[in-house]
């Protein structure tokens, strides 16, 4: 909490601009009001702007990051690649909550896209938008400029290139995947830099271990931070990949494609998540006690077999095979 004295507070109030035909904009655009400590006279070789906010849109997340001012309406080319801060209104995993304390870090130089630019001759600030989930939606844009104090600002390191895949496919920062219940997701990553890459599962509803990020829940949200130290060439390097916890597949193991007459056959009890699998015949050619299979005459025995699901964890499994009694 600031003093009266020392807080500046900035009410950022957006107007709903005509759009061109084919384009929808919501009848009245959202607002947002941000207030945090003055934005002048930082310190140019790293600096911490502190805030809140008390008002925030209803409609998605928002990404805050140090920009150069951008040229007219169009959103800036060169912003910070190293610090961006995502902040939502339910606090989801890896953001910041919208109702608890905004830290933004800022310096006096930023590269952006191998662009390194001196925001102490060239007008730097905050920049507002609307995250992945309405990243078309420029109606939150907003830039707010900051002043840096004379002095030199620290050496600017070019950012790691970090690339993440799981299960083979390219993970995006700030950008949720889908993880099932248990399913196997093998992490794999590369640094630019060469230098190690640090994962940690930033929410109990997973857990990460040995290359291998494990949901424990089929329902929620969980997410899957990362870091790198940086070194004298490289600037450390810090984000993560947020993830849609969907139930999982549940399944019984093999059952036997054929069956001798008189010959009996255990089959799976349990599912793969250890729930009690029931089995139902009514062929003549075979028959079933519990989870024991017994071939009776020739022909051909429809199994039929079913799991429950259990909310928030696992799907139902249920089906049936075709047995071949010889």
């Amino acid at each position: 909490m600031f003093t009266a004295h020392k807080k500046a507070f900035i009410a950022l109030t957006v107007i709903a601009l005509v759009a061109p035909i084919g384009i929808s904009t919501p009848a009245q655009a959202e607002t947002f009001a941000f207030a945090s400590a003055p934005l002048t006279n930082l310190n140019p070789a790293g600096d911490t702007i502190n805030g809140g906010f008390t008002k925030f849109p209803t409609k998605a997340g928002m990404y805050i990051q140090q920009c150069i001012a951008p040229v007219g309406a169009a959103r800036p080319v060169t912003c910070d690649d190293v610090n961006q801060l995502w902040v939502t209104g339910t606090g989801e995993p890896g953001s910041s909550i919208s109702t608890g304390a905004i830290k933004v870090k800022i310096s006096g130089s930023i590269t952006g896209k191998g662009v390194t630019v001196d925001c102490t001759t060239t007008q730097c600030g905050l920049f507002f938008r609307l995250d992945r989930t309405a990243g078309t939606d420029t109606s939150e844009d907003k830039f707010l400029p900051i002043t840096f104090r004379a002095g030199a600002p620290a050496p600017t390191l070019p950012a790691d290139e970090i690339t993440v895949t799981l299960n083979g496919t390219a993970l995006v920062r700030n950008m949720p995947s889908n993880l099932a219940y248990r399913a196997v997701a093998k992490i794999v990553a590369t640094a630019k830099s060469g230098l190690p890459i640090t994962f940690t599962s930033l929410t109990p509803e997973c857990s990460y271990a040995d290359g291998t990020l494990t949901a424990l829940k089929g329902a929620g949200q969980c997410a899957l931070g990362y870091a790198t130290a940086g070194n004298a060439t490289t600037a450390a390097a810090t984000g993560n990949f947020p993830f849609i916890l969907t139930p999982g597949a549940q399944k019984i193991g093999t059952l036997p494609k054929s069956l001798k007459v008189g010959s009996s056959k255990s089959l799976p009890k349990l599912s793969n998540f250890g729930e009690v699998v029931m089995y139902m015949t009514s062929s003549k050619s075979c028959s079933i006690k519990a989870n024991v299979l017994k071939a009776s005459k020739p022909g051909t025995c429809v199994l039929d077999y079913h799991a429950e699901a259990k909310a928030g964890m696992w799907q139902m499994s249920n089906g049936s095979v075709k047995i071949a009694i010889k």
